[in-house]
């Protein structure tokens, strides 16, 4: 039996899974022998309750998590881990505080890579950063040593279909994973998140009316962590 693969997915919110990574997590789900974790910093009750609305403000934050489940089953996460910070908080968090709940979790799970948000976490929410803040510190005092890649956009990408707010150069893309042949699953896992059905229709139109044309065919990473290495383990799985 060949070595167990495990993937670590650190995000801010649920849906962030669907949106930034949603194929790749497909891809890897698929090829046995291989573990995807997903540890997610909040339950996101800041975002909305759904247009029209499907749930109370109270509620918003058990209806997220059912949605997440939903949503990771659809792509294949075989765990979720829920930390108990209020959406919209990270940032006024101490960096060292979120860093240590990160660094507990890869030191239990051991993955080989930890993927979350590049620095200035696509769409500049506050959140985002602090993540991408709090999991390269945790990753640089783990008691292993995972490779850490930021999920991004290429500047190439911009303007061909809905961009985020931010890019990166294609010169500093270290990871293409192809991933057209899931975009149906991607597609129905962003539709599972249904309280934020508007931050869908705005980032991939269409997908709520059942197409998935607006859908990635390609996740793009930058290698972060180490900094100096010859081996990119995320394009050899």
């Amino acid at each position: 039996m060949s070595k167990l693969r495990k993937i670590l997915l650190v995000f801010a919110h649920p849906d962030d899974e669907s949106f930034a990574t949603g194929g790749t997590i497909v891809k890897y789900s698929s090829i046995a022998n291989t573990e995807i974790h997903l540890l997610c910093a909040t339950r996101g009750e800041a975002g909305q309750t759904g247009h029209p609305s499907i749930c109370t403000k109270e509620d918003l934050p058990y209806v997220r998590e059912k949605e997440l489940q939903k949503a990771a089953n659809i792509l294949g996460i075989d765990h979720i881990r829920l930390l108990a910070h209020r959406d919209g908080t990270l940032d006024k968090i101490p960096t060292e505080i979120l860093a240590q709940e990160i660094k507990e979790y890869i030191d239990d799970f051991h993955p080989q890579i930890v993927i979350t948000f590049p620095p200035h976490g696509i769409s500049g929410h506050p959140d985002h950063i602090a993540i991408q803040k709090a999991t390269m510190a945790a990753v640089k005092e783990a008691s292993i040593v995972p490779y850490l890649y930021y999920i991004t956009i290429p500047e190439s990408w911009v303007g061909k279909r809905t961009s985020p707010p931010y890019s990166d150069p294609d010169e500093s893309i270290h990871a293409v994973i192809e991933c057209a042949e899931y975009k149906d699953q991607v597609a129905e896992a962003l539709r599972a998140h249904r309280t934020q059905n508007k931050s869908v229709d705005r980032a991939f139109p269409g997908v709520n009316q059942g197409k998935n044309d607006s859908v990635r065919t390609a996740n793009h990473y930058i290698l972060a962590w180490p900094e100096r290495t010859l081996h990119k383990p995320l394009d050899a799985l």
